[in-house]
């Protein structure tokens, strides 16, 4: 709930309110409200002004979206050993990236993922 915490196992998803922190393992979903922050090695995404931190190897189940001001990060990592392989954060502007759009890196660029 409001200002509230949720945490997830592998698979598992997490979910959190307005200000709230949520967290999922491997292949998890962690969805926060506006202003929260969502950290994910799977799927992330945020309301308005919030985190959202993706990491993992496999491109297509690493994605994260967000509102307006929502910061999102995608963190890849090498498949062999997890060390970071590439990274970037972007804004989400309604320009450049688009609100509640799914995005993935690819070659280090954030690209919106097809359905």
């Amino acid at each position: 709930g409001y200002r509230g915490a949720a945490n997830a196992g592998d698979c598992g998803a997490a979910n959190a309110g307005y200000c709230g922190a949520a967290n999922a393992g491997d292949y998890g979903a962690a969805n926060a409200g506006d202003c929260g922050a969502a950290i994910s090695r799977g799927t992330a995404s945020v309301g308005k002004h919030g985190v959202a931190i993706a990491r993992g190897s496999n491109s297509n189940n690493c994605k994260v979206k967000g509102d307006l001001g929502a910061v999102l990060i995608i963190v890849q990592e090498q498949e062999e050993n997890y060390d970071i392989k590439n990274w970037k954060a972007v804004v989400v502007d309604g320009t450049n990236i688009k609100p509640d759009t799914w995005y993935k890196l690819e070659n280090g660029i954030f690209v919106e993922v097809e359905k």
